[in-house]
């Protein structure tokens, strides 16, 4: 079976959600699936140098620079432009090197030509719903419409691309039934992530720094958002409170923006080898987003990690409403300020909220689990195109 696999970025190294689902997936991809990976890449130089970290878990891999289009296009669309890939694809799919195409996110779609070739598009969010959110954030007037126009013809656009795919998939339960109420007629399935990478905690795995630990890619402008927000609105009430508060915010490439939040306690650590020993260390895990869909990685490694966590309704979407037990869920400041200095000040509630953390990992979906159910999508297509008569 072989699958020609269309991503953003190099899967390597997993330093953000999206790199990391796809790194997983790949491991357990590898003995079942022959897959050539085709990378659109932001970060071009960085993922042309990681190339050989894929040898053995992919048959080839393809790295072209991204190349921000000046169209009109939807901004997600507009940014992963690269006529080289568009090439690339259609010399692959003109060859009959390709059993079917994954596309992880609609907006790469537009590099694949129409072709007998089935396709799974694979969405990590649905990215209109993001797009509505930041239309509800703008400020001012031009801003607003600047917003709305992109949620408006992203959505357009999303919808075109689910019709057009052979299959579609969803992270979550959540997106799921959001693409179907749209669009009725789709064959969506599920494609979960998993959080078992991290392994378990050690047992003297305390959390007993009082610092409130905010992991996240930097460079994914939700979670820029989430930091300005969290440190300018949120840490000063939790710091009249608990005045020894610290707040680290953990993770790769974060712009000037946020190393400039950086003061005595506040501390911006960058990339680091593991989130793991952070995560035990510190008291409570923040997730402050105020947009976003699908899933969050680093949450579902807090849980995994049975820690306890304060979040936003938008840092639990996807989990089910089991999480709503185990996780403190707040939307404004100063609610989201009293859950995290209620947890730093109070010992045996936090150790409650921790319990129930590691009771609910036991209903997290594992990578095995969501390979197996990637896989299930392959070879339905791959039987679908061998059933196919041949041209010619």
């Amino acid at each position: 079976m072989r699958v020609l696999f269309l991503s953003c970025h190099l899967p390597y190294p997993p330093v953000s959600g999206g790199r990391l689902r796809e790194f997983e997936l790949l491991r357990r991809l590898a003995p079942e699936a022959e897959v050539h990976l085709c990378a659109i890449s932001k970060t071009y130089e960085e993922d042309l140098a990681a190339v050989d970290r894929l040898h053995g878990l992919c048959a080839s891999v393809a790295v072209f620079r991204a190349i921000a289009d000046p169209s009109d296009l939807p901004f997600q669309v507009r940014r992963h432009g690269s006529p080289q890939a568009t090439e690339y694809v259609c010399s692959l799919l003109r060859e009959g090197l390709a059993d079917l195409v994954h596309v992880e996110g609609f907006y790469l779609l537009r590099h694949v030509p129409p072709s007998p070739v089935p396709v799974l598009l694979v969405e990590q969010n649905v990215e209109y719903s993001l797009g509505a959110q930041r239309v509800a954030l703008a400020e001012g007037a031009a801003d607003q419409r600047r917003a709305f126009r992109d949620f408006r013809e992203t959505r357009a656009q999303e919808l075109e691309a689910w019709r057009r795919a052979t299959l579609c998939a969803a992270v979550t339960d959540d997106d799921r039934s959001t693409m179907l109420q749209v669009a009725p007629q789709l064959d969506v399935r599920l494609v979960p992530d998993g959080a078992d990478h991290l392994g378990l905690p050690p047992a003297n795995a305390l959390g007993l720094q009082p610092e409130l630990l905010f992991v996240a890619n930097f460079a994914y402008q939700p979670n820029l958002d989430a930091a300005n927000w969290f440190c300018r609105e949120i840490l000063p009430r939790v710091r009249e409170q608990v005045p020894e508060a610290r707040a680290l915010l953990v993770g790769n490439d974060p712009p000037r923006e946020v190393q400039a939040l950086a003061c005595e306690h506040v501390c911006v650590t960058g990339r680091v080898p593991s989130v793991s020993r952070y995560l035990d260390r510190d008291a409570v895990v923040v997730s402050p987003l105020r947009i976003g869909g699908g899933v969050k990685v680093k949450v579902l490694e807090a849980l995994y990690r049975g820690k306890a966590i304060v979040s936003t309704s938008i840092g639990v979407q996807g989990l089910g409403r089991g999480a709503r037990g185990c996780i403190e869920v707040a939307d404004d400041a100063d609610a989201f300020a009293a859950c995290c200095s209620s947890l730093l000040l109070k010992p045996a509630a936090r150790r409650a909220l921790e319990s129930r953390a590691r009771a609910f990992r036991a209903t997290l979906p594992t990578w095995d689990e969501a390979a197996e159910s990637l896989l299930a999508c392959y070879r339905e297509l791959a039987e679908e195109r061998q059933a196919m008569p041949s041209v010619g």
